[in-house]
């Protein structure tokens, strides 16, 4: 558990395991917390690096301007620090932009690229949504209210329905000590309404797999397709009966399908 200052903010990361280094990006609302459920199985096989995002969880606040370019130069910036010169890389959502902006930029930095629940462009919809979460936690009173809305859109059908998975979750972001504050929430939202990777796409060179749940409502798979016809050579995987949030909803089949990625021969 260690901090380092990256352009003047202060970012917090912690890695374990052994093997070959993979860095984890959380996506949007989240910090490294989020990666709780499969970081075991993960250090198994590779030493995982995962950090909060500047303006979440114990990092500090993100110097204007707040982009997805530059949230990638945070995540550059600490695998320069750490001296990691090439990296497997799974960002989910908004950490699939990041992830996404990485692979483009830094093509030699990069070993295999896994894309959870993300596309190439945030949807008119999506934006429109986010900005209406984000003024309800500017205003709301009730934040147990706010992410019971914000879980309907997480998961699937099936688990909403499960009160005791539901609760669980709920309890556990409204007990969280670090919870991102409204206008940092605003922020991350604004990064991704601006955010359009569709050129950057088409030149990803990493082997990549592009992982979506079925039920996902938020980035529709029909998105997550369209982003995996953009790269080359690049695998789509569905998973059945699970949302947006699939590390989350159904650890055990997240795991095995990324590490069977992650181990096949490039």
């Amino acid at each position: 558990m260690s901090q380092v200052s990256i352009n003047n903010t202060d970012i917090y990361f912690e890695f374990c395991g052994q093997g070959d280094p993979l860095l984890l990006i959380a996506g949007l609302g989240s910090d490294s917390s989020s990666w709780v459920g499969v970081i075991g199985g993960l250090s198994e096989q590779f030493t995982v690096v995962t950090f909060d995002n500047p303006g979440t969880g114990r990092s500090g606040e993100m110097k204007e301007p707040f982009t997805v370019e530059h949230m990638a130069q945070y995540a550059t910036g600490l695998l320069d620090h750490l001296k990691i010169s090439r990296v497997h890389i799974l960002g989910h959502s908004l950490g699939g932009y990041v992830a996404q902006h990485i692979a483009f930029t830094f093509p030699d930095r990069i070993g295999k690229l896994i894309l959870e629940s993300t596309s190439y462009v945030s949807s008119k919809r999506n934006n429109e949504l986010f900005a209406g979460f984000s003024n309800e936690l500017k205003k709301s009173l009730d934040y147990e209210k706010w992410i019971r809305t914000w879980a309907s859109w997480l998961f699937s059908q099936k688990n909403l329905k499960d009160d005791k998975f539901i609760d669980a979750f709920v309890r556990s972001a409204v007990d969280y000590p670090l919870r991102q504050r409204a206008e940092e929430f605003k922020a991350q939202v604004q990064a991704i309404a601006s955010f359009d990777g569709k050129d950057n796409a088409r030149r990803i060179k990493a082997e990549t797999l592009v992982l979506e749940g079925a039920d996902d409502i938020l980035i529709t798979p029909e998105e997550a397709k369209q982003l995996s016809g953009l790269i080359n050579g690049s695998s789509f995987k569905l998973v059945k009966d699970t949302g947006h949030s699939l590390h989350i909803e159904k650890p055990e089949d997240f795991l095995r399908v990324v590490l069977s990625f992650l181990a096949r021969q490039e």
